[in-house]
């Protein structure tokens, strides 16, 4: 799968239009739903290390002078983490950007997260969803910046229950136009 992935990604980096970034997740949280004869609990622990991705997005779409449609991915290099136990996601998204100025713009994305921790696998953690939003600010032609907001989710079967697994965090983001 990481190779396919890495392929696509290079295959769409060869087309010079996209954007390639790194950001780093602050404040990381987690809540853990569970779910046990129709009964629900939830809990949010604050987790103790953040993450860091790499990922790519490519313009595929231009809507109006304001609105652009964009495709994307990431992986978490450096996945999230509590004590020993690590939460790591890829992520596969589509994104909808408007332009507030020459520089300023603000963006929102929905997509597809797959665990890719050695921890969340061992639990047989199924696909969930990635949502994000965010503002970003051009530095130069080539440079910017971005704030955001995103949450990778997924599920666990265990024996007569289910579990519900949000990761949350803050990103700062440092992207560069191919």
């Amino acid at each position: 799968m990481k190779t396919i992935i890495s392929i696509f990604l290079i295959f769409s980096i060869s087309f010079c239009q996209g954007v390639l970034y790194m950001d780093l997740g602050l404040m990381p949280k987690i809540n853990l739903e569970v779910s046990f004869m129709g009964a629900t609990e939830s809990d949010t622990e604050d987790l103790d290390a953040g993450s860091v991705s790499l990922g790519y997005y490519h313009p595929v779409y231009q809507v109006s002078d304001k609105i652009g449609v964009s495709v994307g991915g990431s992986y978490e290099v450096v996945p999230a983490s509590d004590e020993d136990v690590e939460f790591g996601f890829m992520a596969l998204y589509g994104a909808l950007g408007y332009s507030l100025s020459d520089q300023l713009s603000a963006w929102t994305s929905l997509g597809i997260s797959i665990p890719t921790s050695e921890d969340l696998i061992d639990e047989d953690a199924k696909n969930g969803t990635h949502v994000g939003l965010g503002i970003s600010y051009s530095i130069d032609e080539q440079f910017g910046l971005s704030l955001g907001y995103v949450t990778n989710s997924t599920t666990t079967d265990i024996i007569f229950d289910k579990e519900k697994w949000t990761f949350s965090k803050l990103i700062l983001s440092l992207g560069y136009k191919i």
